[in-house]
């Protein structure tokens, strides 16, 4: 499912609520399952406001479709709802120079009461523990400024 339902309209009746997404890549594997001794590394972060009924398994498959996807396949949708949140953000992890999301990686989906952790696998995605071994940050304006200029605005 590429597509996450974002129905808002009043009959729909779906609870808007706020998902952090967290793109990590594995730096042990590629290719190859996630294990909890490899190091996961966080290359880029979204704020959505989703309804309460999406999974973190189809935020998941949302995220694959974005940051795997074609920009110029992301443009054709740029007008439907939420179209032009997914193709400025894949915009940006394009820019950024990360690469496509494969077997391996992790993905960190946060609610407000809770943080689901899934690893990419070859068939889908499997629930985690958190990882122990990370490194990266969240996007950030400091993140951009060091990669745009080279130094923070700190």
């Amino acid at each position: 499912m590429h597509h996450i339902n974002r129905d808002v309209s009043p009959n729909a009746g779906n609870v808007l609520e706020p998902r952090h997404i967290e793109i990590y890549h594995n730096l042990d594997s590629r290719f190859a399952p996630y294990e909890p001794r490899h190091t996961v590394t966080e290359v880029i972060s979204t704020w959505r406001w989703l309804p309460a009924a999406v999974t973190p398994e189809q935020i998941a498959e949302w995220a694959f479709y974005v940051f795997n996807g074609e920009l110029t396949q992301l443009g054709v949708t740029r007008a439907l709802h939420g179209g032009e949140e997914d193709f400025l953000i894949a915009a940006i992890y394009r820019l950024l120079r990360r690469r496509s999301m494969s077997t391996g990686d992790v993905i960190a989906v946060t609610t407000r009461s809770s943080t689901t952790w899934l690893a990419c696998e070859p068939g889908g995605w499997r629930r985690i523990a958190t990882p122990t071994r990370r490194t990266g940050e969240p996007l950030s304006p400091d993140t951009i400024h060091q990669l745009l200029w080279g130094h923070s605005d700190a």
